[in-house]
């Protein structure tokens, strides 16, 4: 291998290194400092301005909620209370003049019949009522869409011309008497008092307020060009790439938070907190041009720069001088280093007594050499170890498999049958159990069962019970008795995972007969040759392996020609989507109802294929067993 040529000294070297990496490392920290001052400023006063929205929303929903109470009571009062007319106009007029926050009130009641709506409103304290003549009225927003929605409705700012002439925000509230809707009642406030609220200045001294309403048209702003005169989407038009298309989806939309403005808009350079009023859609917003936002980061950030830099030059001097009396023995280390990593462990470390962070060094050398001698002989050992386990794992997991009887058209050559089984353990071994085998000349036994965990205890205890069934079962002739054996065994052997769900069924095949016993298993199905399936859950005992003494039951059914049996472990209804639901027997009734012509192979094969389709992306995952078993009557 080549190697490059040193033509400069070590020490030379190591300066450059040095400096370059303390240049990268002041470089990022400066970087890194003036983002942080940045974010800080940022935050403090973007604070400042979330209080300054939220005085100007409470000045502003305080009126605006006030209007709506003042509403809500005088359609009380017209509608619940029994008032005459007389009596009806005498309150709202007294509502009107102590309140000088209303400026107007339309009452727009029996409008069905016919009858005008009429104004009320003060002129220099004193009272003074209009009458709306014509209909045009009721296809104006404050009349037709709270007519029309049965809602109350807050408008957009117009120009009240039946009354006072001036600009207005309407709250329209309907009207029903005997559950009938029979006109509506306005309260009416000057859009200049609500503008007042906005430029006022308040507690906060910084930045100023503006407000947009549902439509994103401007209602008050310092620069009255723009009222009512512009929305925040013409100045987008007008300004373009400025941000102020967004800022109006964001505010029209009732969202809050804050936004950046470039360009040369009205806005232009400025940092925007907006946040929604809570009665009706308008939006309150809060401008701060950003040189006064960050006037004093700049400062600071200009102290820290040239502190920074000075503080560079000083450790710079410092490491140069401190670097030319140790590169010798620094570069003694480095060979010896060197060596050690190409595997020579054996090589002399070089001490020096130059310094007592040389001399630290050196002695480290040597421990990490020794460490590395003992990590490598541990690491061989541990390998060896790993990899005899790994064998023995695969070893059982080949056992298991052997274990379970191997697919066939007609097990042991019986025509009247055919089975099919999948076995899928969640790891290299598993803790379920699928077999079948003949009793005797007439009567096919098969068992499924499901025992608590994984891993080798558990298929150990498979194991066992595979074993010892099929030895077993000449000497019993009910299903409830082959488990209850089983049940025994597994108390008197006290195996760690001995918790054991069962269910197996006999099959008479002269008869049809099936006779189950279910230990606390999941259900069984028995799927017709029209493929209509009945379920059979009940359970005859609680899981085997816990209580001596179990009694358990059985249950019979009898089989039609072309039955197919499913059998399956609760992998199949726990299996879980990637969004942690569970299949569960309605999953698996839906698969159920979706398969083709009943055939053991395609059934389980179908079944198992839907089951990992639903469960794609979980990082859940169990053991999946399922034997499926068709019956023929042979004198069909």
């Amino acid at each position: 291998m080549l190697q490059k040529r040193e033509d400069r000294t070590i020490a030379f070297q190591l300066i450059s290194f040095v400096f370059a990496f303390m240049l990268i490392v002041f470089l990022a920290s400066i970087l890194v400092t003036r983002n942080m001052y940045h974010n800080i400023m940022l935050d403090n006063q973007l604070d400042n301005m979330r209080h300054l929205a939220h005085e100007r929303i409470y000045l502003i929903d305080g009126i605006l909620f006030r209007i709506e109470g003042f509403a809500r009571i005088a359609k009380s009062a017209m509608t619940d209370y029994g008032l005459s007319e007389e009596d009806r106009e005498s309150f709202l007029r007294e509502l009107l003049m102590e309140n000088p926050q209303i400026h107007s009130i339309c009452i727009a009641d029996s409008v069905q019949q016919g009858k005008q709506p009429r104004i009320m409103f003060t002129v220099r304290h004193r009272f003074s009522e209009r009458t709306i003549s014509g209909t045009d009225y009721q296809y104006q927003d404050w009349f037709q869409i709270p007519y029309i929605t049965e809602k109350p409705y807050w408008t957009e700012p117009w120009v009240d011309t039946e009354g006072k002439g001036e600009l207005v925000v309407s709250y329209s509230i309907p009207i029903f008497e005997s559950g009938k809707r029979t006109g509506l009642l306005r309260f009416d406030i000057e859009l200049s008092y609500l503008q007042e609220m906005i430029s006022g200045t308040g507690f906060f001294k910084i930045g100023s307020s503006f407000l947009v309403s549902a439509s994103g048209t401007l209602v008050a702003h310092r620069d009255m060009d723009l009222v009512m005169n512009q929305t925040l989407f013409s100045l987008s038009q007008e300004y373009r790439g400025s941000g102020l298309e967004r800022l109006g989806h964001a505010m029209v939309s009732g969202e809050q938070g804050h936004i950046h403005l470039t360009g040369d808009s009205p806005f232009a350079r400025a940092w925007v907190y907006y946040q929604p009023l809570q009665s009706n859609r308008w939006s309150v917003g809060v401008a701060i041009e950003e040189d006064y936002l960050l006037k004093e980061v700049y400062a600071i950030l200009m102290i820290q720069t040239v502190a920074s830099i000075l503080i560079f030059l000083i450790v710079i001097i410092i490491i140069y001088a401190r670097v030319l009396s140790v590169s010798r023995p620094l570069k003694r280390l480095a060979l010896a280093a060197d060596r050690i990593g190409s595997g020579d462990f054996n090589v002399q470390i070089p001490e020096s007594d130059n310094s007592q962070e040389i001399a630290t060094l050196s002695q480290s050398f040597i421990a990490m050499q020794a460490s590395l001698k003992d990590y490598i002989r541990n690491l061989r050992i541990t390998t060896e170890e790993k990899n005899q386990i790994r064998s023995d794992v695969m070893f059982a997991s080949e056992i298991q498999t052997k274990l379970i009887p191997k697919n066939s058209e007609h097990p042991f050559g019986i025509k009247a049958l055919r089975a099919y089984g999948i076995l899928e353990p969640a790891g290299d071994i598993g803790g379920d159990l699928y077999d079948y085998f003949m009793i005797d000349e007439d009567h096919f036994c098969f068992v499924i069962a499901d025992v608590l965990g994984k891993g080798i205890v558990a298929a150990m205890a498979m194991t066992m019970a595979s074993t010892l069934l099929p030895s077993i079962a000449p000497f019993y002739k009910n299903s409830n008795e082959l488990l209850s054996r089983l049940n025994s065994f597994l108390c008197r052997n006290n195996i760690e995972s001995n918790f054991v769900t069962a269910l197996l069924g006999i099959i008479d095949l002269k008869t049809g007969t099936l006779q189950y016993t279910n230990c606390g298993h999941v259900p069984l199905y028995v799927r017709k040759i029209d493929r209509s399936f009945v379920k059979y859950g009940e359970t005859h005992a609680t899981a085997l392996g816990v209580f001596d003494n179990l009694k358990i039951g059985y249950d019979e059914i009898q089989l039609n020609m072309g039955d197919e049996v499913i059998l399956f472990t609760d992998g199949i209804t726990e299996a879980m989507s990637a969004e942690d639901e569970f299949l569960g027997t309605s999953g698996l009734e839906d698969i159920l109802r979706k398969l083709p012509t009943p055939n053991p192979e395609v059934t389980a094969n179908s079944i198992l294929k839907s089951v990992h389709q639903f469960a794609r992306g979980s990082a859940h995952k169990d053991d999946i067993t399922l034997l499926v078993i068709d019956y023929k009557h042979p004198d069909m």
